[in-house]
C-alpha cells in the first residue's frame, strides 16, 4: 500500500524513468488541489468490425470488390490515480469508437485494451462486470475522482495484496525509497497488464 505523496514521487520517477518521447508515453498531471495529481496517457486500440457490417460491396463490374477493414480504431484515455480507500493506484480510462462514441461495456471487452475474454458465470449490466467469483467488480462506470468526467475504471480491492506478494520476491536491500517505489508501480503495472494492455 502507498500514501498518496508515495503515489506521488513514484509516477513522477516511473514518468522520468520511462521513455517520455513515445506517443504514447504516461505524463503527470497536478490538479488544482495540490496533491492530487494523476498520471494521464492517450493510446489506439481496435476492436474486431461484426461480420455482419463487412459484406462486400459489388460494382456494376462483378470483378470490382471494395475492401473493408476488419478493425475499428479506437481511441483510449487512460489514467492512474491514487484510491484513498485502497491506498493503491486504480486504473480509470474512457475509449470512443472513431466517431467519438464512447463504447458500451459489451464492446469494451472485445477491444484491443482487454486481454482476457469474459468468463463464463459472469455478470455483465450496462454499467458493471462482476467476475463468477467476486463481491466486487472488476469493471465499473464511475466518475474519475479528479477529473470528475465518466469513466470505466478496474475495481483495486486485490491490487495491494498482488504487488506485496510480487514486492516480497524481487525486493531488495540497496534499494532507496524511490527505487522501492518505482519498483512496486511497475508491479502493479504488470498486475494490471495481467487483465488490460497497458
Amino acid at each position: 500500500m502507498l500514501s498518496r505523496s508515495q503515489f506521488e514521487i513514484a509516477a513522477k520517477a516511473f514518468i522520468a524513468n520511462h521513455d517520455s518521447h513515445s506517443h504514447s508515453a504516461w505524463s503527470w498531471f497536478d490538479s488544482a488541489r495540490p496533491g492530487y495529481g494523476f498520471m494521464s496517457r492517450t493510446t489506439i486500440h481496435t476492436r474486431p468490425i461484426p461480420a455482419h457490417d463487412l459484406a462486400d460491396e459489388e460494382t456494376e463490374d462483378d470483378a470490382t470488390v471494395t475492401i473493408h477493414p476488419t478493425h475499428e480504431q479506437l481511441t483510449c484515455k487512460q489514467y492512474v490515480v491514487y484510491s484513498a480507500s485502497f491506498q493503491v493506484p486504480a486504473f480509470y480510462f474512457t475509449i470512443h469508437n472513431s466517431n467519438g462514441s464512447p463504447l458500451p461495456l459489451s464492446e469494451i471487452v472485445k477491444s484491443s485494451l482487454f486481454k482476457l475474454g469474459v468468463p463464463d458465470g459472469s455478470h455483465a449490466t450496462t454499467f458493471a462486470l462482476t467476475m463468477p467469483t467476486s463481491s466486487f467488480p472488476l469493471l465499473s462506470q464511475g466518475d474519475h475522482p479528479i477529473l470528475g468526467t465518466p469513466c470505466w475504471y478496474l475495481h483495486p480491492c486485490e491490487s495491494a495484496n498482488a504487488v506485496q506478494e510480487l514486492m516480497r520476491e524481487v525486493q531488495q536491500d540497496t534499494w532507496d525509497e524511490i527505487t522501492r517505489l518505482v519498483r512496486w508501480l511497475e508491479m502493479w503495472f504488470m498486475v494490471l497488464g495481467g487483465a488490460v494492455s497497458v
